[in-house]
């Protein structure tokens, strides 16, 4: 039921980082969320930052997106669950290329919670 739950939760969490909806995307990450890509490690703060700048210059995401997972695994233990896979965006009509992915997932009691995303470009 748990793994369930969180499934919806990370599609709501996706929908909500293509939507430009900080105010969600800030209720399900972690206070200490990292976001880990080959350009860097981003703090929760300087990720909502940036994507709420973008929103409003009209930038982020105009015709809208989704993302697409191609693999998909996740992993369960006491203290989290981890999720790893393949997948890329669509905007529009055009997508994006495929990334491998990992996110750190965490139920605090009541709510799942994203502590870690980290992304780079997939091997062939």
């Amino acid at each position: 039921m748990k793994r369930e739950g969180l499934k919806q939760v990370r599609e709501h969490w996706y929908a909500a980082y293509f939507a430009g909806d900080v105010e969600h995307l800030a209720q399900v990450q972690a206070y200490n969320f990292i976001v880990t890509t080959e350009r860097g490690i981003q703090s929760k703060r300087s990720q909502l930052g940036a994507l709420s700048s973008a929103k409003q210059k009209g930038s982020w995401f105009p015709q809208g997106g989704q993302k697409n997972d191609t693999e998909l695994s996740i992993q369960e233990s006491d203290r989290n669950t981890v999720i790893t896979g393949q997948g890329y965006t669509l905007s529009g009509s055009s997508q994006g290329p495929v990334v491998a992915f990992a996110e750190t997932w965490e139920w605090d009691g009541t709510a799942w919670r994203v502590v870690s995303l980290s992304y780079s470009a997939a091997r062939s």
